[in-house]
């Protein structure tokens, strides 16, 4: 079977939900729009409705990158998500751009150092600002404040580059399970 358009429901259709036509071992795709997210086809025309939403189910997980890639390379304004036959239920197996468009990715290794870099900014730029406020006995609570709030910033630009790595450290393991 070669790699099959579907609309995600289509009432006339039995069954009527994707997720009942998908089998164990396909893959399916799902097309968005690099800029803003919204749902599209595969060619990066968005839905109007969106009620007429489509998917793309493949027999392979080889046959779903090419595709994608391919779309990715003539659409360079599309993003593609590949997913096993559970569906929405885990992140995606993979994650297709054009390569214009890596950098807007999150496990980008340039994005994730931005963060760490800025991270590590803001929270030697709050050690000043308190020690300022402190040193003249507290009386200008603002700079605490804001001192306070760059290391809540900063602290949730490590935790965020810590979740993206355990997220894609469980997506390599679950891309390597399909495709050993």
């Amino acid at each position: 079977m070669a790699a099959i358009e579907v609309r995600l429901y289509d009432p006339e259709r039995r069954p009527a939900n994707w997720t009942e036509i998908i089998r164990p071992g396909q893959f399916v795709a799902f097309a968005k729009q690099v800029a803003g997210g919204g749902p599209c086809d595969a060619d990066g025309q968005p839905f109007v409705p969106s009620a007429d939403g489509t998917c793309v189910i493949f027999d392979g997980l080889n046959e779903a990158r090419q595709f994608c890639e391919a779309k990715a390379q003539r659409a360079p304004g599309v993003r593609f998500e590949i997913f096993d036959a559970q569906g929405r239920t885990n992140p995606p197996l993979l994650i297709v751009v054009n390569p214009a468009h890596a950098a807007t990715l999150d496990c980008n290794p340039h994005a994730m150092r931005r963060r760490k870099l800025l991270g590590i900014a803001l929270a030697v730029g709050a050690v000043p600002l308190v020690w300022y406020d402190w040193r003249f006995g507290g009386f200008m609570i603002l700079p605490t404040v804001v001192g306070i709030n760059m290391l809540l910033a900063s602290a949730r630009l490590f935790q965020l580059n810590l979740s993206v790595k355990t997220a894609e450290r469980q997506r390599q393991e679950r891309l390597a399970r399909h495709t050993e």
